[in-house]
């Protein structure tokens, strides 16, 4: 899956319910944002809970080091 033209190196992602979105990478990761309270989602859904998300919303992985969609720009998934 590509998401802005960048290819997305993980199978999940978290979701803090109103406009928060993290890819989740490895392990870690997902035990990261279990521990802070994020729901985990298979990364087939990220469209649909991106599309329902308050307008704020944005995607990044959970690292914070690589950005596919920041505030306010369009997705394109590929």
């Amino acid at each position: 899956m590509k998401i802005n033209g960048q290819t997305v190196n993980g199978n999940k992602f978290a979701y803090d319910g109103c406009h928060k979105i993290y890819i989740i990478e490895d392990e870690q990761d997902e035990i990261d944002a279990r521990d802070l309270g994020y729901d985990i989602y298979p990364i087939e859904l990220i469209l649909d809970y991106y599309n329902s998300s308050c307008p704020l919303r944005f995607i990044s992985n959970w690292k914070l080091n690589k950005h596919f969609v920041r505030q306010c720009e369009d997705i394109v998934v590929e």
